[in-house]
């Protein structure tokens, strides 16, 4: 079972939830899961930021309950059709996190097991990239239908005191799914990195 949970807010709910960066996001998101634990977090969220707000997407196993920061005019969630992911092609909007793993090196010149990740911020680079993940992730760009790679935008945040930044690009194309159960994986779980902070949610609209 998988659902998919709308948000709309304004500049003045924004203001009024201090939902004002992603980390913010991430943090208030937990509130449509009272009974899962950190450990086990099962949704993606996608953030678009708008000048009359935000509209946020938020993909789920479990069904995401409307928290108290939310107005009920803002709030729509529906369960996602068992055979929405039986299709054979798809148009897809992709807002990513494309970065590469520096290796990182201890002071005895032993690889430490968590590297260091950088932003992609050319446009043949992050291509690149996403062409690596669809076929990771059991897809393939349709070369013929036009790949809309938007300028990379950035993300501020502050988190326990401490400013991060993250480089969000959004992809818009077509794929074919070529491995099934690596396909639905990727639906539900998302692709590249900083998933929990607005990144990673494939938006699909499946192609007759």
């Amino acid at each position: 079972m998988t659902w998919l949970a709308r948000v709309l807010l304004s500049k003045d709910d924004l203001a009024s939830c201090r939902l004002l960066d992603n980390y913010a996001w991430h943090k208030a998101v937990w509130q449509c899961f009272p009974d899962m634990s950190d450990a086990d977090r099962d949704f993606l969220l996608r953030l678009d930021w708008q000048d009359s707000g935000c509209r946020a997407y938020i993909l789920s196993g479990p069904k995401p309950l409307r928290p108290g920061w939310c107005p009920p005019s803002g709030w729509a969630a529906k369960e996602i059709a068992p055979g929405f992911l039986q299709h054979a092609r798809y148009r897809f909007d992709l807002l990513a996190n494309p970065t590469r793993k520096l290796v990182v090196r201890d002071a005895s010149g032993q690889r430490r097991k968590n590297g260091r990740r950088v932003p992609l911020v050319h446009e043949d680079d992050q291509r690149r990239w996403l062409e690596a993940k669809a076929q990771q992730h059991g897809f393939s760009l349709v070369h013929d239908a036009p790949l809309a790679v938007d300028p990379a935008g950035r993300h501020p945040f502050r988190r326990q005191g401490v400013n991060g930044l993250h480089v969000g690009v959004r992809f818009r194309g077509v794929l074919n799914v070529t491995d099934r159960e690596l396909f639905a994986s990727a639906f539900r779980k998302g692709v590249g990195s900083a998933k929990g902070f607005g990144f990673g949610m494939l938006l699909l609209q499946p192609i007759f």
